[in-house]
């Protein structure tokens, strides 16, 4: 096998930078016309956030759309599912519903739209969870409600076909002609993709043709979903195309240490930004420990203890890289105990008051059961030059969220003491 030869590589960085510069300026040509990429939905929030939140606040017939259930009423008939009976009339939308991503019921009928539109991972239990909860709550409640055939349907929704309920999310249940069967449990199921939900945004656009404001919105989202699915118009740079087949046995030992390179700037940054919190940080906070990132996946790279519990059982504050579906790096902040059980967690954090973090108690990886976790609000990917303005902006944000947060992580450990 021949190896490659530095002149060789140069050459091809020469070429490609050229054909890119000539990308950027189309791109430009492009802006200056009013063709852009620009999407509201790529800033705002975590992925399946958006996408649960945007979706229910069409779904509510009470939503800020004035449109009452008719939203509603062509999802349900884009969905196939408008023999499950749901009066859209009376029904109510919920998102969240004690971690259900979308709820919706009239109080005979219940639908559990559980969003995996962005392939996040099941949880452990998670559908069976769900099932139970609204089982529970509402046989108590009405004692004619029928929890077999009729009562609960359970809507998948994912990018495609693809993914499948995990068998740690259905806990003995199983698919069985349209229906989660176990022991005596017979639950309506459906899997739904992006393609039901273009279908239900395009219907819903001809409704509301004349409205021109909720028509520009709902066509952003519909733009948004399309990325999801490779659907999205995309400008294609046929000179990069062309020049990496040309060269493809270079660039593909290129992509082969972009990772490597990837790691080292990352564990750089997290070296810098380290530095940078202990001569911000007051005295109450003490840096423990740092760690390389060494995979693909979520690591906690800064420990940040309170003074008052430095030993290993304590909850500490974790700083971290995560790379999302879409390949970007963000910065991820939050709790973690490093020695207390996932149970234990779970009653402190459902009883605490967290200045708003996410409530989860289920991520299990080799560093810490977590308790709770946030996104910082700005896009924080890290692969860029300039890096120190990013450490300082990110370090400051920090200092400021400990001093919020330092309450909620005395009274979390003082719990697990």
């Amino acid at each position: 096998m021949t190896e490659l030869t530095q002149e060789q590589y140069q050459k091809f960085f020469d070429e490609f930078e050229k054909a890119y510069k000539e990308y950027e300026n189309k791109v430009k040509e492009r802006r200056a016309r009013g063709i852009h990429d620009y999407n509201v939905f790529d800033v705002l929030e975590t992925k399946e956030v958006k996408h649960s939140k945007f979706i229910a606040s069409l779904l509510d017939p009470k939503g800020l759309h004035y449109q009452g259930d008719l939203f509603l009423r062509e999802f349900i008939n884009a969905c196939g599912i408008s023999d499950f009976g749901l009066d859209t009339s009376n029904a109510q939308v919920f998102r969240e519903y004690e971690n259900i991503d979308i709820y919706i019921t009239d109080g005979n009928k219940h639908i559990i739209i559980e969003n995996k539109i962005c392939d996040a991972k099941d949880q452990d239990k998670q559908i069976y969870r769900y099932i139970e909860t609204i089982k529970n709550e509402n046989s108590s409640k009405n004692e004619n409600l029928s929890l077999d055939n009729d009562g609960i349907l359970v809507l998948y929704l994912t990018p495609n076909f693809d993914k499948k309920p995990s068998q740690e999310s259905l806990n003995g249940f199983e698919i069985k002609d349209g229906f989660l069967e176990k022991d005596n449990d017979k639950i309506r199921y459906k899997h739904i993709v992006c393609d039901h939900i273009l279908e239900w945004l395009d219907k819903i656009k001809i409704e509301i043709v004349n409205l021109t404001d909720l028509n520009v919105i709902i066509t952003q989202y519909e733009k948004a979903v399309k990325n999801l699915i490779n659907k999205g118009e995309k400008m294609e740079n046929e000179n990069l195309i062309e020049l990496v087949k040309q060269n493809y046995k270079i660039a593909k030992e290129i992509s082969k240490v972009v990772d490597e390179a990837e790691k080292e700037i990352i564990n750089e940054f997290f070296k810098d930004l380290s530095e940078c919190l202990a001569k911000k940080l007051d005295n109450c906070w003490c840096i423990e420990s740092l760690n390389k990132v060494s995979n693909d996946k979520f690591s906690a790279i800064i420990f940040i203890a309170h003074s008052d519990f430095r030993a290993e059982k304590f909850a500490k504050f974790c700083i971290g890289v995560d790379k999302g579906y879409d390949g970007v790096n963000s910065i991820s902040y939050g709790f973690a105990s490093f020695a207390s059980k996932k149970t234990d967690l779970k009653s402190i954090v459902e009883n605490g008051n967290f200045a708003g973090m996410k409530k989860h108690c289920v991520k299990n990886n080799q560093y810490a059961h977590w308790a709770f976790w946030n996104k910082l609000d700005f896009s924080a990917d890290i692969c860029i030059k300039e890096q120190n303005s990013l450490v300082q902006k990110i370090a400051q944000e920090m200092k400021e969220i400990l001093k919020e947060l330092e309450s909620e992580l005395v009274y979390l450990n003082k719990e697990i003491k």
